[in-house]
């Protein structure tokens, strides 16, 4: 075998992996934003109350000064006119539910504070929270508790929970909790302690309800996934504690980004140029215009049914009201009863937005609104998920959005969107717009009945986390989202301006995406966001074999090792002709030490005499790459499939029971290792030294059965430059063993079962027995004479049979 050809082919996987880790744990030095660039895509635009616009120049024209006047003026003059509005306190509204069996997809909790949604719950068992695998704490639901003199305020309990069975509600005082002993909770902190416990549990909840004492029971049950939450939840996972003060805005966010004259984006700029000619920092940019606090404010909830939810916000110093309805989608289930069960790719994972600004004025205005996306979306397996991104970059979560007249998809990474590099999206018409994670997204649709409608004057990129450190991996991490600004609209006085967003919040399978079609353009489904990369024809194959098999077994483990066999089978002829060749490499041997010591002062000799050597007697040295060359587009097909095919995601090893390798798409995770192995290698931010929180010991298996292979089935070395190649590539193998350990279980799970074909095959089926070595010359140059001499009596002892028949 060419030991330098076996060398590159290694080398050539190395670098694919290689170039899999940097993506997932290296980020580019993030660059100082520029004034301009920070104003364009909203980086710095920051949640909190808004601040009064800054004095206007000395030496602007006084007719636009007058103009302003006078608009101040009559918006004096709306404001004095309209009633005050209430101040209204926080609320929470739940839509929805968990229970599997209920008319819905999932369960959303709404807060009228900026009329957002701050969590979304699927409730199909198929996807369950993933980020505490070892543990699985119980769960009993969010309950939104606020702490209060007398113990802990419930301010959401959604359908389905286990706090709603057990008969929790709204406005009920939490007192005590417990298992065995209940004990006093004061703080959120106190509540966690005291439920934290198994699925399955029960826990003892008690209540105080109209002043009465009540105690209710609670089973424990695993969480269901969620697929936007609170961002700290998220950031705890890679921080090792959850931040205080995080910022974690809800979704859904919006604001008028122009009232009559003022534009929000003038506003900033100003501000902006100040900053600059003073010599200043740029400053905290204003997050809504003056008199404006759609964002931060508490709007009223205006009517509330089973499925939808309306708020309503006025603003007196603008002359508006605005107002934003949310309608969730119900499940249709068959007409042979509600009972039946509903089709599982049916579109209900959705809900509808209505966002709505009425003129209040006596005249006409301008106007204009920006709608931000969704933001929390899970990062889970943050240690050693490499999401398959068409933006080269990386990170967990991707901004996305499609336009009518583009063929794919553009997408930004979040590192670029956190340091301030991004730029908006371009194209005309957009059919959708989001934020893509690795098996779930949340995307607007705008409800348009032609693709030549143009809503939006632009899409922008918006990071809602703090601006990652320099040359850190931060930045893949960032909680990003997407930023939609309309186009101005001239309203009259009394008339209103309505337009509707569908809001697609699920998993990624292809069969239930081809459902959500923009304006009817089939071309542009959300079958988009299903994306395998430059290998995606290979990984569609792999796949369906795949699934076809787990349809026989109902195991995906099993259907990876059903693959295994079917490639190894295939390649049975080759892998036979390579264990001949290696037979006859090692009848060779006392010939190739000849020529070595022969010709040990001339290394290119002595190569040129054993390329002569082997040819002389039909031996080909790269038999042996064949058999690995067939396996790389095998290899590279299911690792993509790991990481992208949903239905991969919890597939377990050996059922739910077991937790060890209960995820094929995730590493084993047999041991949770890192509250005694030290942080730089539980959570550094390179491959050989951040190996994670777990212990995965099928990486391990599957480096030491590459080494066995190699130390059985090496052929001899022909010079002491092979030989040094030889304990190259061991060094390589247990490099490769490092690379291997956070790749998903059901790769490593594949290769084991490929090494364990190979070795079988070699020790239970050697090749066929090979004739007693040639005689050979120690200088292949000259003729054979015992090969030529028994090549002459074979052709006597054929003319005699031929006699013979005669």
């Amino acid at each position: 075998m060419d030991r330098r050809f076996v060398l590159f082919l290694t080398l050539s996987m190395l670098v694919l992996l290689v170039n899999a880790w940097w993506s997932i744990s290296h980020m580019p030095p993030p660059k100082p934003a520029a004034p301009a660039a920070a104003d364009k895509d909203g980086a710095a635009a920051a949640d909190g109350d808004p601040q009064p616009a800054a004095p206007k120049a000395a030496d602007e024209d006084q007719p636009a000064a007058a103009a302003e006047a006078e608009d101040a003026a009559a918006a004096d003059e709306v404001a004095a006119a309209l009633p005050a509005e209430e101040a209204v306190p926080q609320q929470f509204v739940s839509l929805g539910s968990i229970d599997a069996d209920s008319n819905y997809r999932m369960l959303v909790t709404f807060t009228n504070e900026g009329a957002g949604v701050r969590r979304i719950e699927l409730a199909n068992p198929r996807y369950l929270d993933l980020q505490d695998i070892q543990e699985r704490i119980g769960y009993l639901g969010h309950l939104e508790l606020k702490p209060t003199g007398g113990g802990l305020v419930v301010g959401a309990v959604g359908a389905g929970t286990p706090a709603a069975v057990a008969g929790l509600q709204v406005g009920d005082v939490i007192t005590a909790a417990g298992f065995k002993e209940t004990k006093a909770v004061a703080t959120r902190d106190d509540f966690a302690e005291a439920t934290r416990g198994k699925p399955r549990a029960e826990v003892t909840v008690e209540v105080t309800r109209s002043g009465e004492p009540q105690t209710l029971t609670m089973k424990l049950v695993r969480a269901p996934l969620d697929v936007i939450r609170p961002e700290s939840e998220n950031a705890a996972l890679w921080m090792g504690s959850q931040p205080v003060a995080y910022p974690e805005p809800p979704s859904f966010l919006m604001t008028l980004s122009q009232v009559g004259t003022e534009q929000l984006d003038d506003l900033q700029e100003e501000l902006l140029k100040k900053a600059a000619e003073n010599g200043k920092e740029a400053p905290d940019l204003p997050a809504e215009l003056p008199g404006v606090d759609l964002r931060t404010g508490n709007w009223r909830i205006a009517e509330q049914t089973a499925d939808t939810v309306t708020f309503e916000r006025r603003l007196p110093a603008a002359g508006m009201t605005i107002v934003k309805r949310y309608r969730l989608a119900e499940v249709k289930r068959p007409k042979a009863g509600d009972d039946a069960p509903a089709d599982p790719d049916q579109p209900a994972y959705d809900l509808m937005l209505e966002v709505t600004i009425r003129n209040d004025a006596d005249g006409e205005v301008q106007t204009a609104y920006q709608l931000d996306g969704p933001n929390g979306l899970p990062i889970e397996g943050w240690w050693y998920a490499i999401k398959v991104s068409r933006s080269g970059g990386t990170g967990l979560r991707d901004m996305i959005g499609c336009y009518f007249d583009s063929k794919a998809p553009q997408m930004i990474a979040p590192g670029k969107i956190a340091s301030g590099d991004a730029e908006a999206f371009e194209g005309g018409s957009l059919a959708w717009a989001g934020v893509d994670a690795q098996y779930f997204s949340v995307c607007l649709i705008p409800q348009k009945t032609d693709p030549e409608q143009q809503w939006l004057d632009r899409v922008e990129g918006v990071a809602l986390s703090p601006k990652p450190k320099a040359r850190s991996a931060e930045g893949k991490y960032a909680n990003v989202t997407c930023r939609l600004k309309s186009l101005p609209k001239k309203l009259a006085a009394g008339e209103e301006w309505s337009q509707e967003y569908q809001v697609f919040a699920g998993p990624k399978r292809p069969a239930l995406l081809a459902n959500y079609v923009p304006a009817g353009s089939k071309r542009h489904s959300l079958v988009e966001l299903v994306y395998y990369g430059w290998f995606g024809a290979i990984a569609n194959v792999m796949l369906a074999v795949l699934h076809f098999f787990y349809a026989i077994v109902g195991n995906y483990g099993i259907a990876i090792i059903m693959l295994t066999v079917l490639v190894r089978g295939l390649m049975f002829p080759v892998s036979r002709g390579q264990a001949k060749s290696m037979a006859k490499m090692q009848e060779l041997k006392p010939e190739m030490d000849k020529l070595k010591e022969k010709y040990k002062g001339d290394q290119q000799k002595q190569a040129q005499m054993m390329q002569e050597l082997y040819r002389k007697h039909g031996v080909n040295p790269l038999a042996g790459c064949l058999p690995m060359l067939i396996q790389l587009p095998v290899f590279i097909g299911l690792y993509r499939g790991l990481a992208v095919d949903i239905e991969l995601r919890q597939a377990p090893l050996f059922g739910n029971a077991i937790r060890w390798c209960s995820n094929l798409a995730a590493p084993d995770m047999l041991l949770d290792w890192s509250s005694w192995m030290p942080s730089t290698v539980t959570k550094g931010e390179t491959m050989l030294i951040g190996l994670g929180p777990y212990l995965n010991i099928l990486p391990l298996v599957t480096m030491v059965l590459f080494l066995l292979q190699q130390k059985l089935f090496m052929p001899p070395a022909a010079n002491d430059q092979a030989a040094m190649q030889q304990k190259m590539m061991k060094y390589m193998m247990v490099f490769m063993g490092l690379l291997f350990y956070k790749v998903p279980s059901g790769l490593c799970l594949y290769f084991i079962a490929s090494s364990l074909w190979g070795i079988a095959e070699r020790k239970l089926i050697p090749p066929a027995t090979a004739k007693p070595a040639l005689a050979v010359s120690s200088d292949p140059s000259r003729p054979d004479r015992s090969g030529s001499s028994r090549a002459t009596s074979d052709r006597s002892q054929k003319r005699a049979k031929t006699k013979k028949r005669r």
